[in-house]
Parts: C-alpha cells; sequence; structure tokens
C-alpha cells in the first residue's frame, strides 16, 4: 500500500503545522509539502504525487477559492477556514469535498479524510480486501469493511447491515468498534456505527444510507458539531 501524500495550502505558519502534526498520526499519510501561496501549491503539484489538499480560504492577497478553477487536475480538496460564509461558494464551485471549520478536532478531520478519499475508493484496490471476522451464530463470518452500511445495537448482539439487509452477530458494539478502522467508521450514537462512505444524505439529527434514517445522539453531537453548523446556517 502506498502512502498517500498530502499537500497544505496556507499561509499561516502555527495553523499549518497544527495540521500536519495532526496528519502525521495517521499513518497512511505523509506530507509532500506546504505552501504559503497559490504559485507554490501549483510548483508542487507539477513535480509530486498529491492525493490530498487542504486549502485555507484566506491567503495573503490571494483567494484559495481561485486555486479550485486552476487548469491542472487537482486531487480531492478539503477546505480549512476560520470563515464559515464561503462554505455555499465552496460548495457551489463543486470541487471541494469537505469544508473544515477552524479549529477542528480529530475526529472531524478523519470524516473530512474519509469524506475525500472516499472518491477514489473504488479505483483503490489497496481497500478491496479490508475485512473483518465475526461471529455469527456458530459460524466466523468475513464481512469486507466497503460492504458494510452500518452496524446496530441488538441488546448483547449487533446486527451489521449490508445491501438493506441485516446479519445477526454475536458481538457488542463496543467490541466491533474497536475492529473497525477509525477513519471510515464513527458512532453517532450509543446504538449505531456508520460507514462514512455509505452517507446519502444527513441534517441537523440524522444521517441517511440509502432509507434507512439513523438519529445522532446528542452525547456525540460535539464530535460532528462543524459538519452540523453547516446545516444549522442553511435552515
Amino acid at each position: 500500500m502506498r502512502t498517500k501524500q498530502f499537500l497544505v495550502i496556507d499561509d499561516n505558519k502555527a495553523d499549518a503545522d497544527h495540521l500536519v502534526d495532526m496528519l502525521d498520526k495517521l499513518f497512511f499519510f505523509k506530507l509532500a509539502g506546504v505552501a504559503a501561496t497559490l504559485e507554490e501549491a501549483t510548483s508542487i503539484l507539477k513535480n509530486e504525487t498529491i492525493d490530498l489538499i487542504f486549502l485555507d480560504i484566506r491567503l495573503n492577497n490571494q483567494s484559495g477559492l481561485t486555486f479550485l478553477g486552476i487548469d491542472i487536475p487537482l486531487p480531492p480538496v478539503i477546505i480549512t477556514s476560520a470563515y464559515p460564509e464561503y462554505a455555499i461558494e465552496s460548495y457551489r464551485i463543486g470541487k471541494a469535498s469537505d469544508y473544515l471549520l477552524k479549529p477542528f478536532t480529530n475526529e472531524r478531520l478523519q470524516i473530512a479524510i474519509s469524506r475525500a478519499i472516499k472518491i477514489n475508493f473504488y479505483r483503490n484496490s489497496d481497500i478491496e480486501n479490508a475485512s473483518v471476522f465475526l461471529k455469527t451464530g456458530r459460524k466466523i463470518q468475513r464481512f469486507n469493511h466497503q460492504s458494510i452500511d452500518y452496524v446496530e445495537a441488538f441488546g448483547i448482539y449487533t446486527k451489521l447491515y449490508t445491501d438493506d439487509q441485516y446479519t445477526l452477530t454475536n458481538e457488542r458494539l463496543s467490541s466491533i468498534r474497536k475492529l473497525l478502522p477509525e477513519h471510515t467508521f464513527i458512532q453517532v450514537h450509543k446504538s449505531y456505527i456508520i460507514n462514512i462512505n455509505k452517507i446519502t444524505t444527513y441534517d441537523r439529527n440524522n444521517f441517511w444510507i440509502g432509507k434507512a434514517k439513523i438519529p445522532i445522539g446528542l452525547s456525540y453531537r460535539p464530535y460532528l458539531d462543524n459538519l452540523l453548523s453547516l446545516f444549522s446556517r442553511n435552515d
């Protein structure tokens, strides 16, 4: 598995260094460069293989949004900004995978990364074999990570949903949470863990995966606060 390279575009050194420190803890990423200007960023893109870009909006005498229109292919872009008013415009342009409001948590960062890299998930063979083995009745069954939609607590058991059907497993939800990768699966309620890549829509109170409605627990809302705040401004 090739380590993915990321590029940070931010003229605030403290913010850039903090983001790099956060990403250094994720073993599958390494820094390709930090650019304070769009010209520096373009140069790095031409000379390095970049898998993910973190783009600040307000640069010195430049707007990060103009970078989204440059005439070279871009990998997934996650916008990082302290200014929520640019969120709608960034989504209108249609090239940003997510919008992180500074300061953001590790959990929110992992959500953004998962949403961004899912663009390449189904062309990325190194995740196709990722799986978990769980006890179902008297058997041990293998489940590919990418096939799992969500997991629901069911007493001392769990229901593991794939393609609108579920398999009853002999594991507690807390045990399954430890077995699934945190950058793809997040717990959003005391009874639910969801696969971020299967989310079809969401609002302040629920996620939907296909027709399934998954509630967001009040105690889990702080971890999703930045994500949910984008909806509250458009209510």
